[in-house]
């Protein structure tokens, strides 16, 4: 049986910063942050860091800095020169730097092609991890951020959305011009913490409702389409995120699950419309944004169709 008598006791003030895995863990953080600023790499924290930072305190493993696409060599360069090991991990999305024992995740393009752009730098803050200030994301992108994210085997990233939902000041309009990357995933979250008891504005949940689902937009009236532009001018790198942004936010389509493939100046679409009418207004839409590039649209038409019988609430 444990003796009681002999169980120690932390001190009230007990962090991980004191202990010799938390010390570590922090001087890592701020050796990578110091070389980041050093070479003037724009950046911001996200994971569970900016998580601590603005919604629930919790420990991690990781050090996951944001940064823009075209920064990532330079970024890994810089911890390079403070004496990290480095990894290209993937090209795509992800490098890492190791040092004593602590791994630091350097991203580029997180879930649901979102990036390191600069509304989300303009929007970055400072917050106050474990006596120093260091540049998070706002509250409203790291809960997309954490919404595309989220998985099975990542079940914390819906519970650090839910927290930044309970303590966070939320710019709402904010929110929702920022839930192009994941809408369908933001209202599940928004529904979920209403649900709890969390509170949110009934009219975020409706708007979001309606526009995913309905063919009207909140007035009543059909959206236009979104405008031309000259593909050559958008870097590759962001002609997806484009992509997306103008499915998600076109009422005519609500096509905001659709896959979509770039490769050599070929755009395949993948995914399941309601109707043929949809399929045709996505492959519109991508049109519109993509001159040039040859357009394959395998998306799947499924229907939906009303229940025979309402039901009935007792």
């Amino acid at each position: 049986m444990f003796d009681m008598e002999t169980r120690i006791v932390p001190p009230a003030e007990a962090s991980s910063r004191q202990t010799p895995m938390g010390d570590v863990f922090d001087s890592t953080l701020f050796l990578a942050l110091d070389a980041l600023q050093e070479r003037k790499i724009p950046y911001a924290m996200i994971g569970g860091v900016a998580a601590s930072g603005m919604g629930r305190p919790r420990s991690t493993h990781d050090i996951d800095i944001f940064v823009r696409p075209e920064d990532a060599e330079a970024s890994i360069q810089a911890l390079e020169s403070k004496s990290f090991e480095i990894e290209k991990t993937d090209p795509r999305w992800l490098f890492k730097g190791w040092k004593d024992g602590m791994m630091v995740d350097v991203i580029f393009k997180s879930q649901g092609d979102i990036y390191f752009d600069e509304e989300m730098q303009e929007r970055s803050h400072l917050i106050l991890y474990h006596g120093r200030k260091i540049p998070a994301v706002s509250a409203e992108d790291l809960i997309i951020i954490k919404c595309a994210v989220h998985s099975e085997v990542g079940p914390h990233h819906w519970h650090d959305a839910l927290a930044l939902l309970s303590h966070a000041q939320l710019d709402w309009e904010y929110l929702l011009k920022r839930a192009r990357r994941a809408p369908r995933r933001l209202l599940a979250l928004l529904i979920y913490a209403q649900s709890n008891d969390i509170w949110i504005p009934n009219h975020i949940i409706t708007y979001l409702f309606t526009t995913i689902f309905d063919k009207n937009d909140s007035t009543g009236h059909r959206r236009n389409t979104s405008p031309a532009v000259e593909t050559d001018k958008i870097p590759e790198i962001y002609l997806l995120g484009r992509i997306k942004e103008a499915l998600a936010t076109n009422i005519k389509t609500a096509a905001l699950d659709t896959e979509i493939e770039i490769s050599d100046r070929r755009i395949l679409i993948k995914g399941i419309a309601t109707s043929h009418h949809q399929k045709w207004s996505i492959e519109e839409v991508i049109r519109r944004l993509s001159h040039g590039y040859e357009i394959k649209n395998d998306v799947i038409v499924s229907e939906l169709n009303p229940p025979h019988e309402a039901e009935s609430f007792q």
